[in-house]
């Protein structure tokens, strides 16, 4: 079904681009741009076990990173009205095991939408609405933090075994976002309609994703091949359907979506998702909260969830923000699974053009409850603070 909607769509877009001649007014035109963002911070863990056992035994309590790419853009009009573009980006981060590569895409856009094909999110992720953070380096990206707190092989891991009727421990099944982004950036085709009083529809379909493909299936989440070659694949394929809203009620703006995406690993169950997002901004200030549910389908296994709250106030040059997020594992045999807790203070000010000044606080905290009873692992509870400032650059 998500197929023929797509394909459809497709002869939507074909069917605008002939009704009529329809040259170039000009030739594609590059544009280069991008960000980096440059940091430095102190962290503190907690427990002497994480530090030697998670970690490598030597740590720097006092540490600088970078996280930014290059971002190559370039787009033409038709006669017509319609727009081509394409879009690719150069990741110059050390935050993320990634590829070097990030999205890679073609679009075009009519009055009847848009379509995306290539490696980038999908419309799910490009949807949502989150809680607004002030930190440039971290942002919505949760990953980031987990990242830099030594916490990323817990978080967004599935159970180690996703297929037949049992679920073993490997990873802890913990989220890293709202979103519903376990596609990651596998190459995938994708529609959204024209916005009609505010609300669209979007859509997305992933054939599969070799090794190099999806957040949930495999560590890095770069550009990756989908073809008629299936070997080393970690997923067969994958769709997502949402729906969302953005407009203004008097002095209030409102954003609001929901969304359902379905994966089907190679040799396992389908895994489906469900997540809705809310922000509302009035005077300078945006509320906003996002929830997530994942259902493995795997007898035994209870599903993941994740939250997001949060408060930003912008003026001026100035901005604010708090924001807490908590990702639940569920449970296995009747055991509770571990839950994981980040809250975030960030604050930044605009220098000047392209030029801001950053600091944020993050503190984060994994109990393990019942894991020990299924796993030989050494296993503890652990947490971590830090505090980290930087300059953030756009360009």
């Amino acid at each position: 079904m998500m197929k023929k909607v797509l394909y459809g769509s497709t002869a939507l877009l074909a069917a605008g681009m002939f009704t009529a001649a329809a040259e170039a007014a000009t030739p594609l035109k590059l544009t280069l741009g991008g960000y980096l963002n440059a940091f430095m911070g102190y962290t503190d863990l907690s427990s002497k076990d994480f530090r030697d056992t998670i970690m490598p035994s030597s740590i720097n309590k006092f540490a600088v990173g970078t996280d930014g790419q290059v971002v190559f853009s370039a787009e033409t009009k038709l006669d017509n009205g319609m727009k081509f573009g394409a879009v690719a980006e150069l990741n110059i981060s050390s935050l993320q095991d990634v590829d070097y590569l990030g999205d890679v895409y073609a679009y075009g856009e009519s009055k009847y939408g848009r379509m995306e094909m290539g490696a980038t999110d999908n419309a799910a992720v490009k949807m949502h609405h989150e809680v607004m953070d002030a930190s440039h380096v971290w942002g919505t990206d949760k990953s980031k933090l987990v990242n830099w707190l030594g916490f990323a092989d817990y978080i967004n891991t599935p159970f180690e075994l996703i297929s037949g009727d049992t679920a073993t421990i490997g990873g802890f099944g913990l989220l890293d976002s709202t979103a519903i982004n376990e596609d990651g950036n596998a190459q995938k085709i994708s529609y959204f309609t024209p916005k009609f009083y505010g609300f669209h529809v979007g859509a997305s379909y992933v054939p599969g994703s070799d090794s190099d493909g999806a957040g949930l299936f495999e560590t890095g989440a770069g550009a990756s091949n989908s073809s008629v070659v299936a070997d080393n694949r970690k997923f067969n394929r994958a769709y997502v359907v949402s729906a969302a809203y953005d407009g203004k009620m008097g002095p209030v703006t409102l954003g609001a979506d929901v969304a359902y995406g379905n994966v089907k690993p190679d040799d396992g169950k389908h895994v489906n998702e469900y997540a809705a997002g809310l922000n509302v901004g009035f005077s300078g200030f945006t509320m906003g909260a996002g929830y997530k549910i994942r259902d493995y389908g795997t007898k035994g296994v209870k599903d993941s969830q994740a939250f997001d709250v949060g408060v930003g106030y912008e003026n001026g040059p100035y901005a604010i923000s708090a924001s807490w997020f908590m990702s639940k594992a569920g449970k296995i045999a009747g055991a509770k699974m571990p839950k994981f807790n980040i809250y975030q203070v960030s604050g930044s000010y605009k220098l000047g053009a392209g030029v801001s000044a950053f600091a944020t606080f993050g503190y984060a905290d994994l109990n393990v409850r019942d894991v020990k009873a299924l796993t030989d692992e050494t296993v503890k509870d652990q947490d971590a603070w830090t505090i980290v400032t930087g300059l953030a650059l756009t360009f």
